[in-house]
């Protein structure tokens, strides 16, 4: 399965740069700076959990991409 990562401009907070993530060719979601963290946007989002390891993640599951 083709996945990529690409840096680029963002197109609604002007001077801010997002990642993009495509999954065979198809964009999936969107990772930009915001007040509070980062935020992640994507409409394949199907739920969130804790890794707990070290360091601390969290796992976004995406499906339907």
């Amino acid at each position: 399965m083709e996945e990529r990562f690409e840096v680029c401009p963002h197109d609604v907070l002007p001077g801010k740069t997002m990642v993009e993530y495509w999954r065979r060719g198809k964009f999936v979601a969107g990772i930009y700076p915001h007040q509070d963290g980062i935020r992640i946007v994507s409409k394949f989002i199907t739920g969130v959990t804790e890794d707990p390891s070290y360091p601390q993640a969290i796992v976004i599951k995406l499906e339907g991409c």
